[in-house]
């Protein structure tokens, strides 16, 4: 069924919202590696804190929210030893108006779904305007899939991670990962005096000791990969020894738009995520350059609240949209809504950090 709203005196007929949902659903989305591959579990609570003491994780957490702003407390409710964490609130809106710039391949797909004319006729003004709702709609979900990968990626790579907005107080959610597991080399990798095999072994180590586990994963850059594999005790001790046997490391091209697979060293996969994100019109990596780090453990959690909307009836949904027209000043608005958290299984679950180059 679609929605009909007034625009220019006159009545439009635009998607209405489990279509747009639909749309979202089955059009290319941002690559979500980082969160599949390190938060696979996913929970929901039809109440406005994650009970994280419920969860069934490797090590006990009892997490702290801690304001490093002003503005309103965020207060931290406690039954027993369950600690409540408030998640983060996602609520970016846009409005609609006929598109200027249209995306080829949304257009084709419109029209391969009959929602627009087919052929080479000439775009509508209703058309165009249900073009940029369509493109709005997958603008909103992908800002709010950015931010939890964002989530997502604090969380795994530094154990804690900050919300903050023009409206709403800074806080900071840590799960105290033991300040040992924060690793750095003496000297850079690639450097006279380096010492990567020793520096690995001893975060190996500080795993063990900490996570419960030895390491299954290191996870770095391909800057980080490259400058590694140069290294002549690396080389002597883990790849000379397969020379005419096997690859241990396998050859590639840098790849800057996907996570690449490195190959294989005593047990553990390597690993290089070069991927950039773009926020507020700057781009930046969601892994630094310089980072390397050592993973035990890639079991944790991407939790959903209830959302605080009344069309919503207090569901804990991934994704929420809605839209309606304003009289004054006249437009069409589309709102998206989301309230998730990452929550480690182990909160040591990564040794490392960054300055390896």
């Amino acid at each position: 069924m679609s929605q009909t709203f007034t625009f220019q005196n006159a009545p439009v007929e635009l998607l209405d919202v489990p279509q747009l949902v639909l749309l979202t659903d089955t059009t290319q989305k941002v690559d979500t590696w980082l969160m599949d591959r390190f938060f696979p579990q996913r929970v929901s609570y039809t109440k406005k804190e994650v009970p994280v003491g419920e969860l069934n994780t490797a090590t006990p957490l009892a997490p702290f929210v801690t304001p490093t702003a002003a503005g309103r407390q965020i207060k931290v409710g406690e039954s027993g030893n369950v600690k409540f964490v408030k998640p983060a609130y996602l609520k970016p809106m846009m409005t609609v108006m006929p598109s200027e710039v249209q995306n080829t391949a949304l257009i084709a797909r419109l029209r391969q779904f009959g929602v627009i004319a087919t052929g080479s006729n000439r775009l509508s003004d209703a058309d165009l305007l249900l073009i940029d709702q369509a493109q709005k709609a997958l603008y909103l979900r992908q800002s709010i899939e950015n931010r939890k990968l964002l989530i997502a990626r604090d969380v795994l790579l530094y154990g804690k991670t900050t919300f903050a907005s023009a409206d709403f107080p800074m806080y900071e959610v840590d799960y105290e990962r033991n300040p040992a597991c924060n690793y750095a080399p003496l000297i850079k990798w690639g450097q006279f005096g380096a010492t990567p095999v020793k520096d690995i072994q001893s975060m190996i180590d500080l795993s063990i000791e900490h996570s419960g586990t030895s390491p299954i994963m290191a996870l770095t850059t391909s800057k980080v990969y490259n400058t590694l594999i140069k290294d002549p005790e690396f080389k002597e001790k883990f790849i000379a020894p397969y020379a005419g046997i096997s690859v241990p490391l396998t050859p590639t091209f840098d790849q800057a738009d996907k996570p690449q697979f490195r190959g294989t060293v005593d047990n553990i996969e390597i690993w290089t995520y070069d991927v950039s994100h773009n926020m507020g019109g700057t781009s930046d990596r969601f892994i630094p350059e310089d980072f390397f780090g050592l993973v035990s453990d890639a079991n944790g959690w991407i939790a959903h609240c209830a959302l605080q909307n009344v069309e919503a009836f207090g569901q804990a949904l991934e994704f929420y949209l809605g839209q309606w027209q304003e009289k004054n000043p006249s437009s069409i608005q589309l709102l998206a809504e989301s309230s998730p958290l990452a929550v480690p299984n182990n909160k040591n679950g990564l040794v490392g950090g960054r300055g390896f180059v």
